[in-house]
């Protein structure tokens, strides 16, 4: 493996020149993907997708993950971004009272797991 000193202006991020550069050599096949990614520091998922055009339908499939500060900051993401509203109690009592379940609750419980 050889080494490259690349000194670069003050304004560009590492990250981002790093990133370009190895989505370059992804593209001309001097890589691969988990090379590239490597180079980069992001996953080979985000690698392909930044080596994807902007018009490309797969870009909505494979979209970078996001990192979040803990599983509670990841959850309330998810909710704001499908817009959950929670749980409607009143709703599902009257479910459970128009169905009429009879049998026991473990008797529910084991025929999940056949």
């Amino acid at each position: 493996m050889h080494t490259l000193t690349i000194e670069i202006p003050e304004q560009f991020e590492k990250k981002a020149v790093l990133l370009s550069i190895a989505v370059q050599l992804y593209q001309k096949g001097a890589l691969t993907a988990k090379q590239a990614g490597d180079l980069a520091e992001v996953p080979m998922n985000d690698l392909i997708y930044y080596s994807l055009p902007d018009n490309d339908p797969a870009k909505v499939l494979i979209k970078p993950k996001r990192t979040y500060a803990s599983t509670e900051a990841w959850i309330e993401n998810l909710k704001k971004e499908q817009n959950y509203k929670g749980l409607d109690k009143e709703r599902m009592r009257k479910l459970a009272d128009e169905m009429d379940i009879q049998e026991p609750l473990e008797l529910l419980l084991s025929q999940l797991t056949k």
